[in-house]
């Protein structure tokens, strides 16, 4: 059985002390809220649990409209997916936060999202995993079952170090539970920041241990609750970031004098032995979703390849995904949806934000016989309708499943054919052309189900993980067809054909670019981007960003006969290399405990 949000009936039943108990999670623990009466009770330490899994979930994405809660807002995802900060995606709307995102001048430590260590996100998880693991013995359990507790409990506490960590490097790393009387209950604990190798070690022992306590599934009634191959996930991804570019190098993204924080940022110098750790960490997820879980294996129905990969991100009973963050829409008015389609789909709306498919990003998809297609587009002269459908057509079958182009079905099978070209009654000015955001939101219209689900892992990425790392540590004969092995398992699920090993330096192209289609708008590109150095070398957050522009044609009376199509600009991407890691909080450093990362004193 797959690990999946935890079930309706699960969640309503702790929903309610999971908000009661919110003022108690940030005060310190006090007669205000008797502990031991809730670890005294079976019930109540599961609610509790139940709890840590609620505030220990990474939602990237746009979930809901306040951005004052906490709980609706991570890193600059508040309204617009981060994916918009690169290549893949273009957003219309200007006030969601990953504008500052996408241009360094409004980006900087003081306006940086929910990176404080008290009131933010990922510490409010990490104090509520804490509080659990320090009080979870006293509670009437056995041996067994308190293991077992304590495995998901620094698992999550893990995710949110992992979470800080992708983005900061060196972090200070917290296991215990502090009185939260003031906003310097850290620095007065002096707790600073962890070298790099230091926070990865850190990472990497917490998923060992909680690897020897989780079962490999569990009951239905139990669906979401944490197994073993999250914790395996959560390492091999840990170790393949730790084994890369950035982190692993000679030579840090910016010029540093000060050796502390050199190694706070990376580590002092390349190991090659650090791919090989992240190639037998990922061949070990990929093992264990065959010969221990019993369930977990590449979706492979319908036998459709569109709706085969439409369905991974809208239908529960998919066996590829290890962890998931739960529905995104059901408590929230459908928010993401709403922020990711056309008003046209969704229903009018007052906030539109709309993300568009980039043509950048759309030449990175292969036609179904795997060669690459012919882009013969010039800025400003104009082409048929026809071809715009024809090229885009025969593309792989991720695209269709990825991009909602002019011309086809929202719902497919339904019969019902849009076209947006200016003027007509789904044109949006500013994102038109290439195609809007389809991914995660199959089907989706106002009001309807399903609802989309945002994934943390799945096992296709593992397949990929361990193609790149093993191409980076290895050239034998064994690794190059191990390689292709781990490609072809992804491509065949969408019948597209095998690809062959050439030499090191090709395939890693080859396994970036397979990368990029399959795992595309799932936040992965910005931080690959970001752990392989390339945003500027592959402009993949640097550049100008552009789209396939629709056009009525020349009769107003007639205005679809005659529809073109042309290569206009509509964004760019503006990058500082300082931005390879995000700055902490300026208040936070202001209280003289953390080193600021270079280029954002």
């Amino acid at each position: 059985m797959k690990n999946k949000l935890i079930t309706a009936l699960m969640v309503c039943g702790f929903m309610t002390l999971c908000f009661s108990c919110q003022d108690f999670l940030e005060k310190p623990v006090s007669s205000e809220i008797n502990v031991d009466s809730v670890f005294a009770s079976k019930v109540r330490t599961e609610q509790f649990l139940w709890n840590v899994y609620n505030t220990c979930s990474i939602y990237e994405f746009p979930y809901y409209w306040h951005a004052s809660d906490y709980r609706f807002q991570h890193y600059g995802s508040y309204g617009a997916l981060v994916s918009a900060a690169t290549d893949e995606l273009q957003c219309e709307a200007q006030w969601p936060y990953i504008v500052r995102f996408v241009n360094p001048g409004t980006w900087n430590a003081s306006n940086v999202q929910m990176c404080e260590f008290n009131s933010g996100y990922v510490y409010i998880g990490i104090r509520n995993a804490n509080i659990f693991l320090q009080n979870v013995d006293r509670a009437p359990f056995s041996d067994t079952e308190r293991d077992k507790m304590k495995a998901e409990a620094r698992f999550l506490r893990a995710l949110m170090h992992f979470d800080l960590w992708q983005r900061l490097g060196g972090i200070p790393i917290i296991t215990e539970v502090f009185s939260a009387e003031s906003a310097e209950q850290i620095s007065q604990n002096k707790i600073p920041r962890s070298t790099y190798a230091k926070t990865v070690e850190f990472l990497v022992g917490e998923c060992e241990e909680a690897a020897r306590h989780l079962p490999n599934s569990y009951e239905s009634r139990y669906l979401g609750r944490i197994v073993k191959g999250a914790a395996l996930a959560l390492k091999a991804r840990v170790l393949l970031y730790a084994a890369s570019p950035l982190f692993n190098s000679d030579d840090p993204y910016v010029a540093v004098t000060d050796p502390e924080l050199r190694e706070m940022i990376g580590y002092p110098g390349y190991d090659a032995s650090r791919w090989e750790l992240a190639a037998d960490a990922n061949k070990a997820v990929l093992d264990w979703a065959q010969n221990e879980s019993g369930w977990c294996r590449l979706y492979d129905t319908p036998d459709d390849p569109v709706d085969r990969y439409e369905e991974i991100f809208v239908n529960p009973a998919v066996p590829e995904i290890i962890l998931d963050a739960g529905l995104m829409g059901t408590t929230t008015n459908g928010y993401f949806c709403r922020f990711m389609l056309p008003g046209q789909i969704m229903g009018a709306h007052d906030v539109p934000v709309n993300h568009a498919v980039t043509f950048n990003f759309t030449k990175q998809y292969q036609k179904k016989d795997g060669t690459d297609q012919v882009w013969d587009e010039v800025e400003g002269q104009s082409y048929p309708y026809e071809q715009y459908q024809a090229k885009l057509g025969e593309l792989d079958p991720r695209f269709h499943a990825s991009a909602f182009i002019s011309g086809s079905e929202w719902s497919r099978g339904s019969g019902t054919v849009y076209h947006f070209y200016e003027n007509n009654n789904l044109y949006l000015k500013g994102v038109p052309g290439v195609g809007f955001l389809r991914k995660f939101c199959k089907g989706v219209k106002n009001g309807s189900a399903p609802a989309p689900r945002w994934i943390t892992f799945r096992l296709a990425e593992f397949y990929l993980n361990y193609a790149e790392a093993l191409n980076e540590s290895s050239t034998s004969v064994e690794a190059q067809e191990q390689i292709e092995w781990a490609l072809n398992e992804v491509r065949r699920r969408v019948k597209m054909p095998d690809i062959e090993y050439t030499d090191q330096a090709d395939m890693r192209k080859v396994i970036r670019r397979e990368r990029a289609v399959e795992l595309a708008f799932e936040q992965h590109r910005y931080f690959d981007a970001r752990r392989w150095k390339t945003a500027v070398s592959e402009h993949m957050m640097e550049g100008d960003i552009y789209t396939l522009q629709l056009a009525p044609g020349p009769d107003p009376a007639r205005p679809a006969v005659g529809v073109t199509y042309q290569l206009k600009k509509i964004g760019s991407r503006v990058w500082d290399d300082r931005m390879y890691l995000y700055p902490f909080q300026q208040n936070e450093v202001n209280l003289g405990y953390l080193k600021q990362n270079p280029g954002w004193e």
